[in-house]
């Protein structure tokens, strides 16, 4: 639905609705920040009652201390009290007590030893002599500190406001005066006639709290656990709408003469000035957001219908573009978007214009040079022809001449495979006579080594021969010694025997050695015999070994000559191989050139039918071209061949009738 409204219906609709949107959001703020004022007034308001509850206690408490004092200070009292004339003293303050009661709401005046011991009540002259420190801190620490205190306690004569002032004479601690004011009548009911609220004071006791001070019986009494968290330090305040007068509950702590929690206090005020005030705020709120949104609307339309008229107008000439009057200018004035948008759109009729006469002057020009590329393209296919034969004829003699390269190619990898299996064999026996000459400079290396071990075993064994000399030598010696003993053992007779039978077994043992050494002399002969037919015979080997690697020298030098040629016929072959490798490749690439050529001359045949079936269609376009053209109302260029155009509009036509070819 909102596509059918009008351009300025949807403006005042737009600027209608974000006007009241920020007037309503304005407005709910303003609302909300002005409960809170009100709300932060009332709690600053009841708070200031308060704050006057506890100066109205300060001030009653500096009073009753006063009091306190006054009295401590009088020299009767002074004298009596030390004197111990508790008759002399209620005789002397019962009627001030009485006038006190019923000025200035005095309720008890009492007389303290210390620590607290009751010395004088005149409220209940019986209590005399009772011991009351459990419910006199303020005595006690009076008594203690003598100084004035003064303050809210809560004592055995109820809770109330307390001044005590210490009694000395002549420099001696007599004890303490206390004056107790009446905190209901003194505090709570002097407020509520000069500020109009309710009050009611909670003191805690061992089943809870209770009520201590009343200025309307019927104010609802707080919860205990609500108490409890007042006495901890919370505060409170709600609100009571439900009755015919709207109030505002507050809650409380006060503190005793020691700065400690001692009651709560619960104050009820009427909240109607409050609740009018912030409903007069809001009528005035709504009124003038009313104003603003109706103001706002108005502004909306004054500016909406200039635009909505100056938008009619670009939409005029839009429509005449539309309708193919591109002569007729679009006129509207204006720097604004709206402006701009006409001059745009004015631009672009005559762009429009412009093309259209460019398109009407050069349809006739593309016709002509639509058929004098057709007539271009018939000849370029008869060409085409010719050389597609041409290259077909090549294409056979090149596939004849790849066949033989491909053979030869085979036969050359073939030479190629045994010149380089030869290379290879060759090296082998090479190697093999390398290895041969090795192992013969081996065995000429050990034949010297055996030769010269072989020559030192000679020289050995002639030493052998000059050590058996002195051995032999040495049997002769023992031989004659043993000659020479025997015929001193002889000689000896009797005592002798035995000594020429030692000398006959040294005789023996120098024969044995003799005949040994013999036979060692014969063998040494014979292995110097030996070692010279070997000294003889590894002379000859060491010739035959220096012959065997002369010749194992000279194969070497043959089989590297044959390797060197081996090597170069490998070479050979295989850069014959690559040659013929090289002409298959160039032959096989040949004849895939003549194959692309010759698909292409098929392809270029196929592409210049379509040329001149694409000139055709340029001339039928080119007429259709002019004849869309001239649909449009616009100034023909100069110089433009209307006649030509014209022509070939009618051959367009006549090429669409049935039975022609398109």
């Amino acid at each position: 639905m909102f596509k059918n409204l009008r351009l300025w219906a949807k403006l005042m609709l737009g600027l209608g609705s974000t006007i009241f949107i920020v007037v309503s959001l304005l407005t709910y703020t303003n609302l909300v920040e002005m409960s809170d004022l009100i709300l932060d007034a009332e709690r600053d308001s009841l708070e200031t009652h308060r704050d006057a509850v506890v100066s109205s206690v300060a001030a009653e408490a500096r009073r009753a201390s006063s009091l306190a004092t006054l009295i401590a200070n009088l020299p009767m009292v002074q004298e009596r009290f030390a004197a111990g004339d508790r008759a002399g003293l209620v005789g002397e303050l019962a009627p001030a007590f009485e006038r006190l009661m019923l000025d200035a709401e005095v309720l008890a005046l009492d007389l303290h030893a210390p620590p607290a011991i009751s010395f004088l009540n005149l409220q209940d002259p019986t209590r005399f002599g009772d011991d009351e420190r459990a419910s006199r801190e303020m005595v006690v620490a009076a008594n203690k500190l003598r100084v004035p205190l003064a303050g809210l306690e809560a004592g055995a004569d109820g809770f109330s406001i307390r001044g005590v002032a210490p009694v000395t004479h002549q420099g001696r601690q007599l004890g303490s005066v206390q004056v107790g004011i009446n905190f209901d009548r003194a505090v709570l009911q002097r407020f509520k006639a000069q500020h109009g609220i309710n009050l009611k004071l909670y003191v805690p006791d061992e089943s809870g709290f209770r009520v201590v001070a009343s200025t309307d019986e019927d104010l609802t009494p707080l919860p205990a656990p609500v108490l409890g968290r007042l006495l901890a330090g919370d505060t409170l305040l709600e609100h009571d709408d439900a009755g015919a007068v709207p109030y505002a509950v507050f809650g409380s702590r006060l503190m005793d003469f020691e700065g400690q929690a001692v009651a709560v206090l619960h104050m009820r005020a009427d909240r109607s000035m409050y609740l009018d005030a912030y409903e007069s705020s809001r009528r005035t709120a709504m009124l003038e957001g009313l104003g603003s949104i109706l103001v706002g609307v108005l502004i909306a339309m004054l500016i909406a219908r200039p635009l909505v008229r100056r938008i009619e107008a670009v939409m005029a000439g839009l429509d005449q573009v539309a309708h193919g009057n591109l002569a007729s200018p679009i006129g509207v004035e204006g720097r604004d978007e709206i402006g701009v948008l006409a001059r745009a759109t004015n631009d672009m009729r005559q762009r429009l214009h412009d093309l259209v006469a460019e398109v009407g002057a050069h349809a006739a020009a593309v016709n002509a040079v639509a058929q004098e590329i057709s007539a271009a393209v018939e000849h370029q296919a008869a060409s085409s022809a010719e050389m597609s034969s041409s290259v077909a004829e090549i294409t056979s003699t090149m596939e004849e001449l790849s066949a033989s390269s491909s053979e030869i190619a085979e036969n050359s990898n073939s030479v190629v495979s045994v010149a380089n299996e030869t290379l290879a064999n060759s090296r082998k026996g090479a190697e093999g006579v390398q290895n041969v000459l090795g192992r013969m400079n081996d065995i000429r290396s050990d034949n010297q080594h055996s030769l010269q071990e072989i020559i030192e075993l000679g020289a050995k064994s002639k030493e052998i021969g000059k050590v058996m000399e002195i051995i032999n030598t040495i049997a002769d010696q023992t031989r004659l010694i043993a000659f020479n003993a025997a015929l001193e053992a002889s000689s000896a007779g009797e005592a002798g025997k035995r000594f020429s039978v030692v000398a006959a077994e040294i005789r023996r043992l120098a024969d044995s050695v003799t005949d040994s050494t013999g036979e060692i002399e014969a063998r040494v002969s014979e292995i110097q015999d030996s070692i010279s037919r070997l000294v003889i015979t590894s002379d000859k080997g060491a010739g035959v070994i220096a012959g065997g690697i002369a010749a194992s020298a000279e194969s070497a030098e043959r089989l590297e000559e044959i390797v060197n040629a081996a090597t170069e016929t490998s070479s050979a072959a295989q850069q014959i191989s690559l040659s013929t490798q090289q002409q298959k490749t160039a032959s096989s690439q040949v004849v895939v050139a003549l194959r692309e050529i010759v698909t292409a001359n098929a392809y270029t045949a196929k592409s210049t039918a379509r040329i001149v079936q694409v000139g055709k269609d340029m001339s039928r376009l080119s007429a259709e071209l002019f004849s869309a053209a001239s649909k449009f109302t616009y100034e023909p260029r100069a110089g433009a061949s209307v006649e030509s155009a014209q022509r070939a509009t009618l051959d367009a036509a006549q090429e669409r009738k049935p039975g022609t070819s398109a």
